[in-house]
């Protein structure tokens, strides 16, 4: 049994990083920590110090610098400001700029990144070239910014001015940020605006010198990042993490090939290196031929890739990168047969090392909980992972609850671990919230015999701020099938997630209010119904603008809500402000060749005796007609048609005559149906 541990016994246990420096302000711990690491190199071999040097940093500040990026920002300054001859605050800060950099261009393909992200990178990039000149310029022993120069210029290609002002002396006029309204919210995430600095040195920084002339004689590929790596290698005797970070940039994702990585290992550039350390770089590409995802129909192709992946096992590997090539076989197994006993073999050899992301951790979850529960391997996977995966964190809290897993009972040192999740991944607004660490963690009791096992947890991310849990809840609650039915509390956490903005939760809540104002015994309809039809706007509305910007699809629910206006709500829309609301939708919507919406018009214009601020015959036949261009034989066609028209033969003649002068351009949907 292993003893859980609080958050704190567990961060005082390993003395690597400290955390919380930079938030409570401890420049002196923090002079201290980075002066002792920095002169750590006799006592580590070169690979080593390089990683921790840059490991260690990203996991201090990493939760500061994402969840409070421009208080984050505002201590470096503080912290120059305390220290002014150190060189520390001069690297954090083009770090905290390399970091932005990347987050807002983020890691997936190119056609992915929304216009907006792509400005922001490239603003938080002036930032990376103008903050690494002034500490280079400060001091050479500032060496170690080309490694987010090398990352920068890969992922967004080198700023023409900073080329000029490189290689031609050319000072750039009006260099300043651009932010645009529609992206000032996620600009301001980073602390970017308009007024931001960008001051360049008046000379270029001493140390880069040798290196203007080099730049065009260069002849390898990612020419701008190849010259950061040339500075990197050069300043630090060794350079290995530099050439790991450019040989990804040369992967077949980003143009380039495997042979041109070869090439670039069997080049002078490695030749410091031993064998052993080009089998780092050689990971690089190795790994990327077992990275592909497949389904579990490619038989053939998995079974390909198992004997690469068990190949790769053969040559001389670190720990870390020997673990992800069995992460990658419990994959291609688990593709093959879920239940096959030789995944347990593989997440054995993984237990210790934090290389699992969320999706990996999610489908060891999975497989744990319906092939393995007497194994203690999850909980070892969880202890190495909770410090720096949310998922990790809730897992392990999870699992202090219930203990299972090897790990000791402890529920409280279970919601310790839940309140650490939201510092590595804080709540976020839906949809972007919708997939949260809490929801990733439940997904795989998703059934309502586990619901008892997984509530507590569920709750106490709802009490967090996380939306998709509180909407989960709400569902689990609502279940007649499930031992946990409580309309009461059902309805408690399906209004505070449609509170917290879930579409499916205000709509269902809307649904609610609309319910109770159309009963025969409600004595005041109104604002039951104003309260609906205010939830069905605001779903409607979020649908649309999470639709255009791709965050966000369900068409289904959209054409739902105009089905419940045009089968309910218009009938009520002698209400002025739910008329006015209302009627428009419907016209818009009639006119794309929604059949509901198109028989409540033509209804709407007919009715002289409860409506008569709306009757508009001709209207009223334009929209029946139109109606019956898409669907003759559509229920809610015929009977408007009915309504409309009437029996008499008069009132036949008065309809087809009032057709007859509906021309062509005039007729929803007409020329459509035609073609």
């Amino acid at each position: 049994m292993i003893k859980a541990e609080y958050v704190h016994e567990a961060f005082r246990k390993d003395q690597k990083y400290p955390f919380g420096l930079l938030e409570n302000r401890q420049f002196a711990e923090l002079e201290k920590y980075f002066t002792e690491l920095w002169h750590d190199r006799s006592g580590k071999t070169a690979l080593q110090w390089e990683h921790d040097w840059f490991n260690f940093a990203y996991r201090m500040f990493h939760e500061m610098f994402l969840n409070q990026g421009a208080l984050a920002l505002k201590h470096i300054e503080d912290w120059s400001k305390a220290y002014p001859e150190s060189i520390y605050p001069y690297l954090m800060k083009v770090r905290y700029w390399g970091f932005w950099s990347a987050e807002y261009r983020g890691g997936t393909w190119a056609n992915q990144v929304t216009e907006d992200m792509w400005d922001c990178a490239r603003e938080a990039q002036k930032q990376v070239y103008v903050t690494a000149m002034q500490a280079l310029t400060f001091s050479s022993d500032c060496w170690s910014v080309a490694i987010h120069l090398l990352n920068t210029a890969a992922r967004l290609d080198e700023p023409q001015w900073f080329e000029k002002w490189f290689t031609k002396h050319k000072t750039p006029q009006n260099l300043r940020h651009i932010i645009k309204p529609s992206y000032k919210e996620l600009a301001a995430l980073s602390g970017l605006h308009a007024d931001l600095a960008l001051q360049l040195p008046e000379q270029i920084p001493e140390l880069l010198v040798p290196y203007i002339e080099l730049r065009n004689s260069l002849d390898l590929p990612q020419k701008a990042s190849a010259l950061w790596l040339k500075v990197f290698i050069d300043q630090s005797k060794f350079g290995l993490v530099a050439a790991i970070d450019y040989c990804f940039y040369l992967l077949p994702r980003w143009g380039y090939s495997y042979e041109a990585i070869t090439r670039f290992i069997q080049s002078d550039w490695c030749q410091h290196f031993s064998e052993i350390e080009k089998n780092e770089l050689n990971f690089v590409m190795w790994y990327d031929s077992v990275e592909d995802s497949y389904s579990s129909e490619q038989t053939g192709e998995i079974k390909k890739h198992i004997q690469i992946a068990q190949d790769l096992l053969k040559r001389p590997l670190s720990d870390a990168n020997r673990a992800k090539i069995y992460l990658r076989l419990a994959y291609f197994y688990w593709l093959l047969n879920e239940s096959d006993p030789k995944i347990l073999e593989c997440y054995l050899h993984t237990v210790d090392e934090d290389i699992f992301d969320e999706y990996e951790l999610r489908r060891a979850i999975e497989y744990w909980y319906k092939h393995a529960r007497s194994n203690d391997f999850l909980g070892k996977i969880a202890i190495s992972n909770r410090k720096i995966l949310a998922s990790a964190s809730v897992l392990y809290g999870l699992l202090a609850q219930h203990g299972w897993s090897g790990i000791e009972k402890n529920p409280l040192v279970s919601q310790s671990w839940y309140e650490f999740a939201m510092t590595l991944e804080k709540p976020k607004k839906f949809p972007e919230g919708d997939d949260c660490c809490f929801y990733r963690v439940f997904k795989p009791f998703d059934a309502p015999e586990d619901y008892p096992l997984v509530i507590d947890m569920l709750h106490r991310a709802s009490d967090l701020g996380y939306v998709n849990p509180s909407f989960t809840c709400g569902y689990i609650h609502s279940r007649e099938d499930s031992s946990l039915y409580d309309v009461d509390i059902a309805k408690k956490y399906s209004t505070k997630a449609a509170e917290q903005g879930h579409y499916i939760a205000m709509y269902n809540v809307g649904v609610n209010y609309l319910n109770r104002g159309i009963k025969e015994s409600e004595t005041q309809p109104y604002p039951l119904l104003k309260q609906s039809l205010d939830y069905f706007e605001k779903t409607r509305i979020g649908l649309e603008k999470s639709r255009k910007d791709g965050t966000y699809e369900y068409e289904e629910l959209e054409s739902d809500i105009i089905d419940l206006y045009a089968d309910r709500m218009f009938y009520y829309s002698f209400y002025p402000d739910l008329g006015d609301t209302i009627i428009p939708l419907l016209i818009e919507h009639g006119w794309n060749r929604h059949i509901k919406a198109m028989t409540a018009l033509a209804r709407l214009y007919a009715d002289q005796a409860d409506r008569p601020h709306y009757f508009n015959y001709p209207e009223a036949v334009k929209w029946c007609e139109a109606a019956r261009l898409q669907d003759p034989e559509n229920e809610d066609v015929i009977g408007a048609i009915d309504v409309v028209e009437q029996d008499s033969m008069k009132n036949i003649l008065k309809y087809q005559f009032a057709v007859d002068k509906i021309s062509a351009d005039q007729m929803p949907g007409r020329q459509d149906v035609l073609f």
